[in-house]
Formats: structure tokens, C-alpha cells, sequence
């Protein structure tokens, strides 16, 4: 009767291993970012339909690294958000032109960032993200890394309360007097 028992709660137990989502099993997310592909957690999140020479991201794929969205919401004129506030990323899918119903836009936030509008915060990132080879914290700023940015191509550009390091489809910004980086972000659609 007992190992009958102990068979039951060993099989439950395993039964429970299976379902729990990857990124909840996980103690950290890994988040590295090129100018060809964002990667969470080993999982490719741009694989979504071609456009020009990149992909759009695919939700499918982020579920996979992250399990399913915390939040949904509308932001701005109609565009959805899909929110993992626990890890600090955030997808964009577009409502008009050749955006509509496609991920545009990856976000990591390096900090707690209100969004006003829709009453919410972004999340926080709390491991370090790699963006074309460069390991980011919460705590890094822009000037430390200033140099490294410049020499892979990166046009760094003030402005009185942000800063911002663009290359290609990739941004990575400031907001305030800290320095610290907020967000890296990648588009699908080259922001120069």
C-alpha cells in the first residue's frame, strides 16, 4: 500500500515538472541580442514573417522561452503589448500598414518604468543582457560603455533628458540625469 502510494505522488510530482512553463523554472533569463537576432532563454524570438533582411518577432517563439504573457494591453493608437513585467521584456504588435498583427518591436527594461497612459510598469530586468557582445545591467551606463558602442557602429546622440546609442534596428537609451540605461529595444525597420 505504501509504495503504491509513494508511485502516486512520485508520478504527480514528475507530472508537475512537465507543466510548469521553462521560463518559470529557471532562475534567470538570458536575453542576447545581435543585430540579426534577439535570443531569451537559447530560444530565437525572430522568427516571425520576413521583412527586408530581418524577421518580425514571433509570439509563439517568446512564449516558448517565457511562458505565456503576464499582461496584454493596448498602448498609444491601438497597439498591443505583450508584458513579462516579471523579467522586464516587453513585445510590440502593430495594428496598421504592413505592421498589423506582427511583432514589431523587443524591449528589455533595465528599470521599473512607468507607462502613464495605460496605468501600468514595464517590469524590471534583472540579470545582464548582451547587446552585440556587450554585457548591460541595470546598473551600467552609457558613458561606460560609450567607447565600445562607438567602435561597433553605434551613433550615439544627446538630447536634454535622453540619450540614446542606435545602430541599425537596435536602440539602446537613457532617461534622466542617471546615465544608467533604461531599455534596449529592437525594432523590425531600421530607426536611422
Amino acid at each position: 500500500m505504501h509504495a503504491a502510494r509513494a508511485v502516486a505522488i512520485f508520478i504527480s510530482l514528475l507530472a508537475m515538472c512537465c507543466v510548469v512553463p521553462r521560463a518559470a523554472a529557471q532562475q534567470s533569463t538570458d536575453i542576447v541580442v545581435s543585430q540579426a537576432s534577439v535570443r531569451i532563454n537559447g530560444v530565437n524570438v525572430r522568427t516571425g514573417p520576413k521583412v527586408a533582411t530581418v524577421r518580425y518577432f514571433s509570439l509563439a517563439a517568446a512564449e516558448k522561452a517565457l511562458g505565456r504573457p503576464e499582461q496584454t494591453y493596448r498602448a498609444g493608437l491601438g497597439v498591443q503589448v505583450y508584458s513579462w513585467r516579471k523579467v522586464g521584456v516587453n513585445f510590440q504588435e502593430g495594428f496598421r500598414a504592413s505592421d498589423k498583427n506582427k511583432l514589431f518591436k523587443f524591449q528589455v527594461w533595465l528599470a521599473d518604468s512607468p507607462m502613464n497612459a495605460q496605468d501600468k510598469y514595464t517590469g524590471k530586468f534583472k540579470g545582464h543582457v548582451r547587446v552585440d557582445g556587450l554585457d548591460i545591467s541595470s546598473e551600467t551606463t552609457l558613458d561606460a560603455i560609450r567607447p565600445e558602442l562607438q567602435e561597433r557602429g553605434y551613433k550615439v546622440t544627446e538630447y536634454p533628458h535622453i540619450t540614446t546609442a542606435v545602430k541599425g534596428e537596435t536602440a539602446i537609451w537613457t532617461v534622466g540625469t542617471t546615465n544608467r540605461i533604461e531599455c534596449v529595444e529592437v525594432f523590425c525597420g531600421s530607426q536611422t
